[in-house]
């Protein structure tokens, strides 16, 4: 009988694809080069305000994941209200960092970002699954040891400026 079910699974077995050879020297030290600017902002709980409504509070932290390939960003809102999780990695074929961010509000966004400097960037995506929001798009910046998020929304087909962030590490 056992030999059997291997024969049927054999049989049945989807073809293994071979596997992509690994990444040329060039696209992973580009890679790395973009990935970087994440380093001054690695390792830390980052805590803030909203910048329309200093009631809420925001937690964000970020890690190198994926064998150090990628970052995963963890976002948090008044003790996990709203949550969300980014991953972020580069595309070789695009030659950008592109993330792909899932919340706990039965939403997600897709897209690119652009490296300015160290934990400086702008954020292009696009919104699934939110009605009205068809887009988003976030400005950071780190400077004197403030991590600052600005962001616009594509609502109803108008750019609306949606607040933002400003977060410092927790002691």
């Amino acid at each position: 009988m056992i030999g059997a079910l291997a024969a049927l699974w054999m049989w049945t077995a989807p073809a293994v694809a071979p596997q992509e050879p690994p990444a040329p020297a060039a696209h992973i030290a580009a890679a790395d080069s973009a990935l970087a600017a994440f380093g001054p902002l690695l390792g830390k709980v980052w805590r803030g305000a909203s910048v329309t409504d200093p009631a809420v509070i925001a937690e964000i932290t970020f890690e190198r994941t994926a064998g150090g390939r990628a970052i995963r960003s963890v976002h948090s809102v008044n003790g996990g209200a709203y949550t969300g999780d980014t991953l972020i990695t580069f595309d070789r074929e695009s030659g950008h960092l592109i993330s792909f961010y899932a919340t706990n509000g039965g939403f997600y966004t897709t897209g690119n970002l652009k490296v300015l400097g160290p934990g400086q960037f702008e954020f292009q995506q696009v919104v699934h699954g939110l009605d009205g929001v068809t887009e988003v798009r976030a400005q950071t910046t780190l400077t004197d040891g403030v991590y600052r998020i600005r962001s616009q929304h594509l609502i109803n087909g108008e750019w609306i400026e949606t607040g933002g962030f400003d977060y410092r590490p927790v002691p």
